[in-house]
């Protein structure tokens, strides 16, 4: 288990997302970051309860990946939809921010 507070851990996820929009996106990079956040946001209430299952063994890893495609999946991606970013690459920064807070998580609790 971690001592990192949950704005840390907050703060560690948005900041990987933003690293995230800029390398994959280069050109929708601004987009990216405003989409990216809002699924961080939507997901916050869930982030919490998921990172203490995962470190209480209730949930996987590959449980919590699946929690988070699916949550993910109901975001709309407006910013980038609206620059016209084609929907395989929006599917793909979504995977990306999945795996950005499975990253996040997996680090806290040394899996």
């Amino acid at each position: 288990m971690s001592n990192i507070s949950l704005d840390q851990f907050y703060q560690n996820i948005e900041s990987g997302v933003e690293s995230l929009a800029k390398s994959t996106l280069h050109d929708y990079a601004t987009q990216a970051k405003s989409d990216g956040q809002t699924t961080v946001d939507g997901m916050k209430e869930y982030l919490q309860q998921w990172k203490l299952e995962v470190e209480e063994g209730a949930l996987t890893l590959e449980d919590l990946k699946y929690l988070l495609k699916e949550a993910a999946a109901v975001t709309e991606m407006a910013a980038l939809k609206e620059a016209g970013l084609a929907a395989i690459r929006i599917d793909e920064f979504r995977l990306g921010i999945t795996n950005v807070i499975t990253g996040a998580v997996a680090s806290l609790i040394k899996v």
